[in-house]
């Protein structure tokens, strides 16, 4: 199944450490939503917007594996979202959205697995930047 990130995951290594067998396919965007932070980062509709990452195709067990680390359904809840590669291909993936929507600073150390994930997926950082200013 595909999956799209667009926070932590991005990191490779990150990623690799919670699902070994997942596989980085390509950058996508997924338009008409924000970045933005609840401590976490998490996706908010925003029309004319969007956000840049990475879609992986991981297995089952992975996607079941990451629904307990994400802390679904209680902290993220998984939709189903529509990303678009720089081909204009498009493809239905799931994401993760955070169920309580509020504006708060992430931590540190957090926010350099964001900046670390965006060099692995060379996504440019403004938006990150953007969306830790609540812009």
């Amino acid at each position: 199944m595909l999956y799209f990130a667009y926070a932590s995951n991005l990191s490779k290594k990150y990623m690799s450490s919670r699902c070994p067998h997942a596989i980085p396919l390509k950058k996508v965007r997924l338009k008409d939503y924000k970045l933005t932070f609840n401590e976490l980062a998490d996706i908010i509709p925003a029309e004319g917007e969007e956000v840049v990452g990475g879609l992986y195709l991981i297995s089952k067990q992975e996607l079941e594996k990451l629904d307990i680390l994400e802390g679904h359904p209680d902290l993220y809840e998984r939709i189903i979202v529509e990303v678009v590669d720089e081909n204009g291909n498009l493809y239905e993936a799931f994401v993760y959205s955070m169920v309580d929507k509020k504006e708060q600073a992430p931590p540190d150390s957090y926010y350099k697995i964001l900046q670390d994930g965006y060099e692995d997926w060379e996504i440019n950082k403004d938006r990150l930047e953007r969306a830790k200013r609540f812009e």
